[in-house]
Formats: structure tokens, C-alpha cells, sequence
């Protein structure tokens, strides 16, 4: 089958990887070279392009429309996050196109062993059936449900990195040492030790993390919830980069 990936970063490469033994991949990513849209010959789409922060925090999916509108109607899945606003836009403007959406929670270090390694994926949307080609246990769930849930894990791991950033101050203040601190908390198997580590940066970066809390309060706004826990977190991330 004729698979197009549109986005080149970490996550469309680790689909191509998974993929390209039993499938023909193209690439479609101007941005690092791949500038050939095949739409004549093109069978099914994958779309892994960016969905950066726009100037008001919210999440900016014109990449995602422009590849949407380049395709044929084959069977499209979105891999890049996405809004809750940019999904009704998608229902409104591409009613009757074969649009699923599906998180990706690969890590960037480590994508396709992440995704080679996942025993099962979420989608929601149209032709669901279509995407059993990822030889995956699939878990079908309303879209707008996903994108809550890509948004929210996103967001309690940020703020996981920043409670141990305070357990860290806490520590440094009393000269306590942190590591004990630190493992003696993350031995409780509820807990672990991801995101617990303490870099030279200090608090969350990276690609995601700022990008998806941002947008995760933007909704939220919008809707007048308060998620006064990941809005703290923020502003203390704010606070610990500008030091």
C-alpha cells in the first residue's frame, strides 16, 4: 500500500520505521526537503506535521488543514496533536473525508521503540477498521476524548516535573540531600521515578510539554474551568526558567 507520512520530525520517522517493511512510505515535509505531494498515486495518509503554539497560546493547525486539503480522499489518520476546536473544524469542514484522530505519547529519545513496544493504540473518528495495517490492539474512543487525554497526560507529567523541582528547593534550603529524598518517594510504585530527576535546566521543556499545557489552559479558559493545579504549575515553570 501507498502510505504518505506528512511531517518528517520524530514521530512521522518512527511510522515510516514501523511501517516501510510491509508498505511503500513517501515522505511529504518541505520543511527538511520532501517537497512532492503524491497525490495521484497516494492510498492512505498519516499526518505527523507540527501544530505549534499560536501567538495566544492555542494550538495552530493550519498544518494540519493544508495537508488535509492537499489529499485525496484516502483514509487519513492525524498522529499531531490536536484541539478541541481544530477537531469540530475538521467535522465541519471535512464531513464526509476518512478522518480518524490518534494520540501519539512517544517520547522523542525513544519514538519508535515506543511505538514498535505499544501494545495497543487509541483512535477516534471514521474507517477506524482501516488502521488495523498498524498490527495494534486498538481501543476506539470519542476524538474529542483523545485529544483531552493527549492534552491532560501531557500536563500531569509537566507537573510532575515541577513538584520535584519544589521537593528539590525544599531540600536545597534545609541542605537535605535530594536523591534520598527523591528515591525514598519514588520507590512507592504509585508514584515511580519518571520525571523526577532534576536537570541544569530546571523545570519542563522540550517540544511538547510547554506547548500542550498552554493550549490545555486556553480550553479551559474558554469553557471557565479553572485548572488552577497546571496553571501554578506554569507560572512556577515560568519563574525557575527566568532565573
Amino acid at each position: 500500500m501507498n502510505i504518505l507520512i506528512a511531517g518528517y520530525g520524530f514521530v512521522g520517522q518512527a511510522h515510516e520505521k514501523l511501517l516501510q517493511e510491509q508498505h511503500n512510505v513517501m515522505i511529504y515535509d518541505p520543511a527538511q526537503g520532501f517537497n512532492d505531494f503524491p497525490n495521484d498515486v497516494v492510498e492512505a495518509m498519516i499526518i505527523c506535521v507540527s501544530t505549534p503554539s499560536a501567538k495566544d497560546g492555542t494550538c495552530d493547525m493550519s498544518n494540519v488543514y493544508d495537508v488535509i486539503d492537499k489529499c485525496p480522499d484516502v483514509p487519513i489518520i492525524i498522529k499531531s496533536t490536536i484541539s478541541i476546536d481544530g477537531w469540530d473544524t475538521i467535522q465541519e469542514q471535512y464531513k464526509d473525508r476518512q478522518i480518524s484522530f490518534s494520540p501519539e505519547f512517544l517520547r522523542a529519545k525513544t519514538a519508535y521503540d515506543d511505538l514498535k513496544n505499544a501494545d495497543k493504540i487509541y483512535i477516534g473518528g471514521n474507517n477506524i477498521e482501516f488502521w488495523s495495517l498498524f498490527k495494534k490492539d486498538i481501543v476506539t474512543c470519542e476524538p474529542k476524548a483523545l485529544v483531552l487525554a493527549k492534552y491532560f497526560r501531557n500536563a500531569f507529567l509537566a507537573t510532575k516535573v515541577n513538584y520535584f523541582n519544589q521537593v528539590f528547593d525544599l531540600c536545597t534550603a534545609l541542605n537535605i540531600e535530594y536523591e534520598c529524598v527523591r528515591k525514598a518517594i519514588t520507590d512507592d510504585p504509585r508514584i515511580g521515578d519518571s520525571h523526577s530527576y532534576i536537570t541544569e535546566e530546571r523545570g519542563f521543556g522540550g517540544h511538547c510539554f510547554p506547548k500542550d499545557v498552554q493550549a490545555l489552559l486556553k480550553s479551559a479558559e474558554k469553557e471557565k474551568v479553572n485548572l488552577s493545579i497546571i496553571e501554578k504549575a506554569l507560572e512556577y515553570n515560568n519563574i525557575i526558567k527566568s532565573l
